[in-house]
């Protein structure tokens, strides 16, 4: 069939189609050597929409002609995938704490009396509700600075884990309770984080992920850090969160992995992929403690 019915039966554009033919993702299966008019085979539908899709899940073009060249190790081919909802799931974090920073300016305004067309001078602004907001941002550089000098001291047979905490239903903190009450819950759990993981940790480092997640990094295997997160788990469960004006149920997910590649690089990898293995936690069901091997 001509280059337009094959677009149209794909509902793509026939420009999109000429400028796979350019690039050799997608050729016509022949080329009408009098009129040069491209012509598909029907079949080659199945390629089409394995390109749409792979493209839509933002493979680049040369990582779709790979994958689309022939059989692919099914193995590769699942990290891949992997990587990619570690991406977006990172992006998502990010676009929830940005909101949640914005409504929280909102609300600041609001209560400073702020209307249309009435002024308002930002550096006027109580300090410590300012500053409230500021330590309720994520601190990850100034947390990879900090591991950075930690791993500078330790040996090089060494091994170190990360953890990824989250606290489990913290939008209904904030829906039902007010945005004070949710900075207190996030605050009560980091004392109780910062707590545990100086008793049962070697150096350890804390740092805010976004949201209401944190990061742990200490010099841990796996079995000192999957006991701490257990501490922090029992701690959590103790507390009574109605002291800080919180009267819902409190709890949490924890995943992490060890390490040994002590490169910034390598522990920036490795606290993406904790993004995986915390939401694997969050599959088994509230105060689940994941560390993968």
């Amino acid at each position: 069939m001509k280059i337009g019915e094959f677009a149209e039966m794909n509902h793509v554009t026939a420009k999109m189609l000429r400028h796979y033919d350019e690039i050799g993702l997608l050729q016509p299966s022949q080329v009408d050597p009098e009129t040069g008019y491209r012509i598909y085979d029907a079949a080659q539908s199945t390629y089409l929409n394995w390109i749409i899709i792979l493209k839509n899940l933002d493979f680049s073009l040369s990582q779709i002609r790979r994958l689309l060249s022939g059989p692919t190790d099914s193995t590769a081919m699942i990290h891949q995938l992997i990587r990619k909802r570690i991406d977006l799931i990172s992006i998502q974090n990010d676009l929830i704490q940005k909101k949640i920073q914005i409504d929280r300016l909102i609300q600041l305004l609001e209560k400073e009396g702020f209307h249309v067309k009435k002024e308002i001078d930002l550096l006027r602004i109580d300090t410590h509700t300012i500053h409230e907001i500021k330590i309720n941002m994520p601190n990850m550089e100034m947390f990879l600075e900090q591991v950075q000098d930690a791993v500078s001291s330790f040996q090089e047979d060494d091994g170190f884990s990360i953890a990824r905490f989250d606290i489990a239903h913290f939008k209904q903190v904030n829906d039902v309770c007010g945005f004070d009450v949710g900075d207190r819950v996030i605050v009560t759990c980091y004392e109780i984080i910062s707590r545990q993981v100086e008793q049962h940790l070697i150096q350890p480092i804390i740092g805010r992920a976004g949201g209401d997640e944190f990061i742990i990094f200490a010099k841990a295997g796996r079995v000192d850090i999957e006991k701490a997160a257990k501490a922090i788990v029992a701690s959590l469960a103790q507390f009574d969160f109605k002291t800080i004006g919180c009267p819902l149920p409190m709890g949490c997910y924890i995943g992490g992995l060890p390490g040994r590649d002590k490169r910034l690089v390598a522990i920036r990898q490795m606290i993406e992929l904790s993004i995986e293995s915390l939401q694997k936690a969050r599959e088994e069901g509230v105060n689940t403690v994941l560390i993968e091997d």
